[in-house]
């Protein structure tokens, strides 16, 4: 009676904690109305719980259990909302918000919070701590005095500048303050929302880094141990078979693992490798009380402890690595006092402790993960162990272990990736052993190289072959036909009725019976209502991407797409629309001057190309495209019900017809003389939308164009041109102001950032 009432205490907390983040994260509220809402539902609930749940479970918990658990479940919104980020009254952030002392630039005093890291850019990255503020004029010379501020601020650099410094060392930056931006297309980077889950409201970019005071780096701090270790094994292994080995033994939190090799295990359904979780605890742990089986429990105890402790100070508090750590001092107490740990009941109480110190964790999309594919192995695996006896006893537990992990995993991963990997199952099981393999061997070199560098170098050297027999067969896996599928973006309904129809199947042993009915319902569950929505919706959108021009058409399954950008704004910006769009191939596109090879190869190697046209008669990329057709001046094109016109001549002035005939017209940055002249083409450039570049426009070619809107890809629109426009009942739209600009039949035009969107994923390179 003792554990199930505990059981039921433990799953209030995490189902109050639960129904606060669906109010706030999903359905967009304040975390105090949030909480009042859910708290006012979690009682009603409870009241019902106490009056019926003894009458229906007469040999379970009484009345008194189920209203001590409605407090548990109200603690638990409330500790979400009082550990809500928010920025304090002299937090560095509100700097921003002061007039002059914003300046041109400021210097900041503070202490550096982390080991610095590359981002994708190649630039240093550091969180720090700020102490005090100084703004500078437009001279760069300071005016008034140093303002006390609190608070931590992203910080980023060249990384020569920020490479040398430490954890722990306080500093004096020189550069600009500035607030991060929010996600302003659909699927993309929550730069705004990062920092905010690091409590952080503020970036900074450094032009200059000084260290305070002189002196040498405090000797033997973990950031020192961890920083040896990569060093070591990079010396042993080369890059990028080093940080490879590091990341996979420590997370690849601790090192400065090539984003290259980052992506290609994430394409893969690999990146539980790069993490550090519970499979590397499990095999460290399993591996240190073989070693010890002739030892006295309390010293297999005590070396456990060790262990445990110095895995968590190295790879990092990340909360995979805490879940995985406290399910491991869950095994070592039960070995203490000689007792049988139930696994589930372990995961649930490591769960809600950590949920009790951070409740913010809830909404950490690993932490999710990692307790789905824990909670995932404990419950299938055995099973589908059982289903495969007509194998061998260790290539079935080698098959049933990364299957049961991905099917509890599957509803995640197409909510918050909207993309699904075809072969990973199978990758998985070839390469477990591999991975076993340099996991362990990862942590025994590293150590050795805490104390000894230069015997860790040694003892990692034998890893050389087996990791890049593990990296090619990920890139090789990652270059197959359809490796991944874009699923589109699954709602929070389907997510959770997936969810149900997986319990269903586990909790009802006649769905068992009938898995292939299930996974069938599941299978329209979760692709039905997208493939419903692109059969017979129609949808234009102007991404946000700085200055890059970039459209997407969708009618019916047809998709154009008019411009791919930098390879910088394809990885962060189309790429991951498509994604969420569900689209896996593009009927059409459209390759303007100046478009870099490298972003259309990497286009085509997610969604293959059937026609390219070319403003320019250029070919930006061979493979992935179907068919090739130049845009002659002059000349039309038919592209389904849709049409694209060249009308100019040294310049790509394009007028495109789209969904529902809607006339669009594109105009590239042209001279007020060269927009006059253009003018006098009269009615061939009428068209219902102008979509430019931002910069002035003439009387004469707004009157020849003659649209009811106007887009600008621009981040900056002067508000000349804008009243100008606006003074001839123009509406007027400026992408990096308002994010994407939207057009569907129902709604017509609307911006993304006015709109209210669910958070997105992380990628592990801000900035």
């Amino acid at each position: 009676m003792v554990a199930t009432a505990g059981i039921v205490l433990c799953l209030a907390y995490c189902v109050g904690l639960f129904v606060v983040s669906l109010l706030v994260q999903h359905i967009g509220l304040e975390p105090l109305p949030g909480t009042v809402i859910s708290s006012i539902g979690l009682l009603g609930l409870g009241g019902l719980a106490a009056i019926l749940m003894p009458r229906r479970w007469r040999l379970g918990p009484q009345a008194q259990t189920w209203l001590l658990a409605t407090l548990f479940a109200l603690l638990a919104a409330l500790n979400y909302c009082w550990q809500w980020p928010s920025p304090a009254p002299n937090d560095i952030s509100q700097v921003l918000n002061r007039g002059e002392l914003a300046g041109a630039e400021q210097v900041i005093w503070g202490t550096v919070q982390d080991t610095p890291r590359q981002n994708r850019a190649g630039r240093g990255r550091f969180w720090l701590k700020a102490d005090q503020v100084r703004a500078l004029d437009q001279t760069g010379n300071p005016f008034g005095k140093p303002e006390a501020v609190s608070g931590k601020v992203y910080v980023t650099a060249a990384w020569e500048r920020a490479e040398p410094f430490y954890p722990g060392q306080k500093v004096e930056v020189t550069g600009s303050l500035y607030a991060p931006s929010p996600a302003k297309n659909p699927n993309g980077f929550d730069f705004q929302g990062y920092l905010a889950d690091n409590s952080s409201f503020a970036g900074f970019t450094a032009k200059r880094i000084a260290p305070q005071e002189k002196g040498s780096p405090p000797q033997w701090r973990l950031w020192q141990l961890r920083k040896r270790i990569a060093k070591a094994q990079e010396a042993g292994l080369g890059t990028p078979a080093g940080p490879l080995v590091s990341a996979m033994a420590l997370g690849r939190q601790a090192v400065n693992l090539p984003y290259e090799i980052q992506d290609a295990f994430m394409q893969a359904g690999m990146a539980h490798t790069l993490a550090a979780s519970g499979f590397q605890v499990s095999l460290m742990l399993g591996v240190l009380m073989a070693v010890l089986k002739n030892q006295p429990p309390l010293f297999k105890v005590g070396a456990g402890a060790f262990a445990l402790l110095s895995f968590v100070g190295l790879a990092g508090a990340e909360p995979s690595v805490m879940r995985a750590a406290l399910m491991g001092g869950g095994v070592l107490i039960g070995l203490a006092l000689e007792r049988k740990v139930r696994p589930l009941g372990c995961l649930l109480l490591a769960v809600t402790l950590l949920l009790v110190w951070n409740p913010l964790w809830i909404d950490s999309i690993g932490f999710r993960l990692s307790v789905m594919a824990t909670f995932g192995l404990m419950v299938a695996a055995a099973p589908l162990t059982e289903r495969l006896d007509w194998l061998p006893s260790n290539l079935a537990s080698l098959v049933a272990v990364p299957i049961a992990a991905y099917v509890w995993t599957i509803p995640l991963q197409l909510y918050y990736f909207n993309t699904i990997s075809i072969y990973s199952i199978l990758l998985n099981i070839v390469t477990t052993p591999l991975v076993s393999l340099l996991s362990l061997g990862g942590m025994a070199s590293a150590v050795v190289a805490a104390l000894v560098p230069g015997v860790g170098s040694m003892l990692a050297w034998p890893l050389y072959w087996p990791t890049h027999l593990l990296i090619g067969l990920v890139n090789w896996e990652v270059g197959l036909p359809a490796n991944s599928i874009a699923t589109g973006h699954i709602s929070l309904i389907q997510m959770l009725g997936l969810y149900g129809l997986v319990f269903l199947a586990w909790l009802q042993p006649w769905c068992r019976r009938r898995q292939w009915a299930l996974g069938l319902v599941a299978f329209v569950v979760a692709v039905g209502p997208l493939w419903y929505h692109t059969s017979t919706s129609a949808q234009v959108t102007v991404l946000a991407a700085g200055s890059d021009p970039v459209l997407v058409a969708q009618d019916h399954r047809k998709t154009l797409l008019v411009n791919s950008g930098e390879p910088k704004t394809t990885f962060y910006t189309v790429l991951p629309f498509l994604r969420q769009a569900g689209v896996n191939r593009l009927d059409w596109a459209v390759a303007l001057p100046g478009n870099l090879p490298e972003a259309w190869e990497m286009v085509v190697q997610k969604t293959p190309i059937e026609i390219l046209f070319s403003s320019d008669g250029s070919r930006p990329c061979e493979a992935g495209i179907k068919s090739f057709q130049p845009l002659q001046v002059g000349h039309s094109l038919e592209f389904g019900s849709g049409q694209i016109q060249n009308l100019g001549t040294e310049n790509p002035i394009l007028r495109l017809t789209l969904v529902e005939g809607q006339g669009w017209l594109m105009l590239p940055k042209l001279g007020l003389e060269v927009q006059r002249h253009l003018a006098k083409a009269g009615a061939v450039l009428a068209s219902e939308v102008l979509w430019w570049d931002g910069s002035p426009l003439a009387d004469e070619l707004v009157m020849a164009v003659g649209p009811r809107v106007a887009i600008a890809s621009t981040s900056h629109l002067s508000p000349k041109t804008e009243a100008q426009l606006q003074q001839q009942n123009i509406q007027v739209f400026v992408t990096e102001r308002d994010g994407a600009i939207i057009w569907t039949p129902e709604a017509g035009f609307e911006a993304y950032l006015h709109g209210q969107h669910r958070r997105q994923v992380d990628l592990d390179g801000a900035g």
